[in-house]
């Protein structure tokens, strides 16, 4: 990939050896986050994930050179800052929780670039005056759909959904179930409201349909996730196929399945899994690298309640960073 890169990486000189070199320290990054344990580690895959950042950016085709970009001061493909604050940092960070660290975008810099670049949400703005409802490390943790059964202990939020479709249309309604349904809709006597009020936090499911009986929807536990099915009015078909797949409309590809996430904030749009990565790894090295001594306490073992779901994240994210970088230089170079 490296010597043909992919998108406006093949295209420019500057950009090939921005999304070479970029992709090589992420490379040697992870490869020594391999060798150490947690107290370290955040550091480095944090890193690591940001300089696979630039390549994304470097090579991503929507994002033009300066010379097509009449005004602009620097090349609108190269990353600054990290564009991500923890809020009242030093206090919060040692506070009870680390699902209690509260994130917010500075409105420049690498996150809210990469977001526009990936036609992602992002999170609320720094402002003082924001009325949004503040985004936590608590609410992104529970959007990556590898930290599953390992929930940081604090508040949480709305869990991703593993989302498997049906198959073509039938009758002109095409259905799909998903995954992971909280179990307290399910307790609700009005089960179908309970449902499509939390459903409807999930905006790229758009109108949606849920088949029920008396107010209680037909549900099944699978593989112990409740799992629902819900359908869609079929799209009318251009030339005899439909413009896109159910899975391409609704759904989010991440590691060969497809997966529906929540709004986050005051955003319309969910964010891309990319980026709940690289906050919830922000936040981590942020506490590693300037609490180190409350860093210490969080990731023993023996005496934190926190210790078991850090290590199990950050041993996922070298496990699985690495595709979900390629999936993401193959998006933005398509």
């Amino acid at each position: 990939m490296r010597a043909d890169p992919p998108g406006a990486a093949g295209k420019n000189s500057a950009r090939k050896e921005t999304f070479c070199a970029a992709l090589e320290q992420a490379e040697q990054l992870f490869t020594a986050a391999k060798v150490t344990d947690a107290m370290v580690r955040p550091l480095l895959v944090y890193y690591g994930l940001n300089q696979a950042g630039r390549a994304i950016a470097a090579a991503a085709s929507s994002v033009p050179d300066r010379d097509q970009q009449p005004g602009a001061r620097a090349e609108p493909w190269k990353l600054t800052g990290h564009g991500l604050k923890i809020v009242g940092r030093s206090a919060a960070m040692n506070g009870p929780d680390v699902a209690s660290l509260v994130l917010v975008d500075e409105g420049s810099g690498a996150f809210p670039h990469l977001a526009e670049i990936l036609g992602s949400g992002s999170l609320p703005a720094r402002t003082p005056d924001s009325a949004a409802e503040p985004v936590t490390v608590g609410q992104l943790w529970a959007t990556l759909s590898d930290t599953v059964e390992f929930d940081l202990p604090g508040p949480v939020g709305l869990p991703v959904l593993a989302f498997d479709a049906d198959g073509p249309p039938v009758h002109g309604q095409e259905w799909a179930r998903l995954h992971g349904i909280p179990a307290r809709i399910f307790e609700e006597q009005d089960q179908q409201s309970a449902l499509r009020d939390f459903l409807n936090c999930y905006p790229t499911l758009g109108a949606f349909g849920i088949p029920a009986f008396d107010r209680r929807v037909d549900w099944a536990a699978l593989l112990g996730m409740p799992a629902v099915r819900i359908f869609w009015n079929a799209e009318a078909p251009v030339a005899g196929q439909l413009t896109k797949s159910l899975e391409a409309r609704v759904a989010t590809r991440y590691r060969g399945q497809h997966f529906v996430y929540p709004a986050l904030g005051d955003s319309a749009k969910p964010l891309h899994p990319f980026l709940a990565w690289w906050a919830v790894l922000y936040a981590l090295s942020m506490l590693a690298r300037y609490e180190p001594c409350a860093w210490q306490k969080r990731t023993n073992i023996d005496t934190s309640k926190e210790a078991a779901a850090i290590e199990h994240l950050l041993d996922a994210a070298l496990e699985f960073l690495p595709r979900v970088i390629m999936d993401t230089i193959d998006e933005v170079t398509q």
